[in-house]
């Protein structure tokens, strides 16, 4: 699959190295660089495809300027813990509240987290301060990332969690055991597909659209990386293969 996508942008692969015109300007730094990601995140990050959304966009942009990803998947702490002791090159999926040091890209992809209920349940939440009244379970590490109003919220809420892996938040719904759900739209919709066989997650649910869009950033080690990172995402933006994989991820998850 990740040939087939690569192709799309590349004029050719061969044996998993690229293949680029003799005359591409290639970046003095290394050529194959090391990035932490989170597992699974669907529709964002297949870890077993090692693709997904925004492993793509990194990718594609890092191979327009003749970058080879690896990417290595662990939990948060330990992506943050081999980022500052430097076993990786960058991290993925950081913002202003991460706590994470270096040099941050370009926003390369944002996500759109909602607060779900079952349509059943008719729930009143027109701000993040209403979720107060309701048994809320999250993702992990979402009081550190969704701004400060949610922060407070969790520490006053005596029936907020976190649970990981995140398909948890799903079940937890769908068997009344919460009253709302905090995620990303299309992740929780990917993630019904794994647990279909085990609830009926044939419910109507209701979204409320009370967060801002979050955006996020690749942290880079290096300066002149970044450079080069944010150099190839404005040409995928700018060619059109960023829309297009955009459209194929997010459309397959309506």
């Amino acid at each position: 699959m990740i040939t087939r996508l690569i192709t799309l942008l590349l004029p050719a692969l061969c044996f998993g190295q690229f293949v680029y015109a003799e005359s591409a300007v290639l970046p003095e730094h290394k050529k194959v660089i090391n990035i932490a990601s989170a597992d699974s995140r669907p529709p964002y990050i297949l870890q077993d495809e090692r693709s997904g959304l925004e492993l793509d966009i990194i990718r594609l942009a890092l191979a327009d300027q003749g970058i080879e990803v690896h990417f290595h998947f662990s939990s948060r702490n330990r992506q943050m813990l081999h980022f500052e002791q430097h076993k990786v090159d960058a991290i993925i999926t950081v913002n202003q509240y991460s706590g994470v040091s270096g040099f941050f890209s370009d926003n390369y992809i944002s996500y759109q987290n909602v607060a779900i209920s079952l349509a059943k349940n008719n729930l009143r939440i027109k701000d993040i301060n209403d979720l107060s009244e309701f048994g809320v379970v999250a993702f992990l590490n979402a009081k550190d990332v969704l701004g400060d109003t949610f922060h407070q919220m969790t520490d006053s809420n005596l029936s907020y969690l976190e649970v990981s892996p995140q398909q948890k938040q799903n079940k937890m719904l769908y068997l009344n055991r919460v009253d709302v759900v905090i995620a990303d739209k299309y992740v929780f919709q990917y993630l019904n597909r794994l647990i279909a066989r085990e609830v009926d997650v044939s419910e109507n649910l209701q979204y409320h659209m009370i967060f801002p869009a979050s955006e996020y950033f690749v942290s880079f080690h290096d300066k002149s990386l970044r450079n080069t990172f944010n150099q190839g995402l404005k040409n995928i933006r700018n060619n059109g293969v960023y829309r297009q994989f955009e459209q194929k991820y997010v459309g397959s998850a309506q």
